[in-house]
């Protein structure tokens, strides 16, 4: 509509007499030549910002407007062409080309947060990090400095009443488990999170090199996480 709205001004602008007039079908074919035009360049960009071809995104963009894109709808696009590969040959394509992307995705990540790290320790030497509120774990995997992937686990736990949580983190630190810890009982309070982690024994250097990280949470029934049901625990 802008692009009509502009073509049009700038027509109008232009003419003098009556007969110099364009004729109305012409002005609507170049409107929608360049609508079109618009449309290819943004797939394009979106498709290279995806390492996929043009032909990929049209694919995507037609399955997510069918039961795929219901199922599924924030679904990214190479996750999307995997899951409705049609050979083995696309699936493993696919596979290998999130790998890649999301390989260094977590790499700038790891950097950002090494960056954000050294700020902590620069600012604020003798507090743990608490990560802000969220219901969303981290990814599945994690890449340490030198390049292994190793699993995380997600752990739901509360910080009153609750002897089971206390001595399944300590059980699980001593076995040297990665983890994102998810307070459902915190109020939201830094200094609860932070109180309770010094009580189990939270390693602080473990918390600042993110090995370990201490998060809010909330309880969330639908998937069966309730404050009756602590401790949890995910491997991801």
């Amino acid at each position: 509509m802008t692009l009509a709205m502009t073509l049009l001004a700038s027509q109008a602008a232009a003419q003098t007499t009556p007969e110099s007039r364009p004729d109305a079908s012409a002005v609507i074919q170049e409107t929608q030549r360049m609508l079109e035009s618009e449309r290819t360049r943004t797939r394009t960009e979106q498709a290279e910002a995806w390492r996929l071809t043009e032909r990929d995104w049209e694919r995507y963009e037609a399955l997510m407007e069918g039961p795929r894109g219901v199922w599924s709808p924030n679904l990214d696009p190479i996750t999307a062409l995997g899951v409705e590969a049609r050979s083995a040959e696309e699936r493993r394509r696919y596979a290998e080309l999130l790998l890649a992307v999301e390989r260094d995705r977590t790499e700038r990540e790891l950097a950002f947060q090494r960056a954000y790290d050294e700020a902590w320790q620069r600012l604020y030497p003798d507090e743990m990090p608490v990560d802000e509120f969220t219901l969303r774990p981290r990814n599945a995997f994690h890449f340490t400095d030198e390049g292994a992937l190793q699993a995380r686990l997600t752990v739901y736990v509360a910080v009153e009443a609750c002897e089971r949580c206390d001595s399944t983190v300590s059980e699980l630190m001593a076995q040297g488990a990665q983890m994102d810890i998810f307070v459902l009982d915190s109020d939201g309070d830094d200094a609860v999170i932070r109180d309770w982690a010094r009580r189990v024994g939270v390693p602080a250097d473990r918390v600042r090199a993110r090995d370990i990280t201490l998060n809010h949470g909330q309880p969330d029934p639908e998937h069966g996480i309730t404050m009756g049901s602590l401790p949890q625990v995910y491997p991801r």
